[in-house]
C-alpha cells in the first residue's frame, strides 16, 4: 500500500508543480496580483496531491477490508476530493490575505 502511495505521491508532485507553475504564472500575468497567483498555485499543488492520494488509498483500503473497490470509485472519491479542495483553497486564501474569520 505504501509503495503505491509513494508512487502516486511522486507523480502528483510533478503534475501539481507543472499545473501550479503554469496557472500561477497565467494568473499573475492576467491580474497582476501576486497574492491571487500564490493562492491558486498552492491550492492547485495541494489539491492534486490530495486527490491522487485519496484516489489510490480508498480502493486499496476497500480491497483490504474485503469490500468491492468499485464501491469506492467515482462518487465517493469525487465527494471527498471536492470537499478537501474547497477547504484547502479557503484556508490558503484566509492565510495569504490575512482574513479574520
Amino acid at each position: 500500500m505504501f509503495k503505491v502511495m509513494f508512487k502516486e505521491f511522486r507523480i502528483s508532485l510533478v503534475v501539481g508543480f507543472i499545473l501550479a507553475a503554469a496557472n500561477g504564472l497565467r494568473i499573475f500575468i492576467q491580474y497582476q496580483n501576486f497574492n491571487i497567483a500564490i493562492v491558486i498555485a498552492l491550492s492547485l499543488m495541494i489539491v492534486v496531491i490530495v486527490a491522487k492520494l485519496i484516489g489510490c488509498i480508498l480502493p486499496l483500503f476497500a480491497n483490504k477490508i474485503g469490500v468491492d473497490p468499485a464501491i469506492m470509485a467515482s462518487p465517493l472519491i469525487t465527494t471527498i476530493v471536492d470537499t478537501c479542495s474547497i477547504l484547502v483553497y479557503f484556508n490558503i486564501a484566509v492565510h495569504v490575505f490575512n482574513i479574520v474569520v
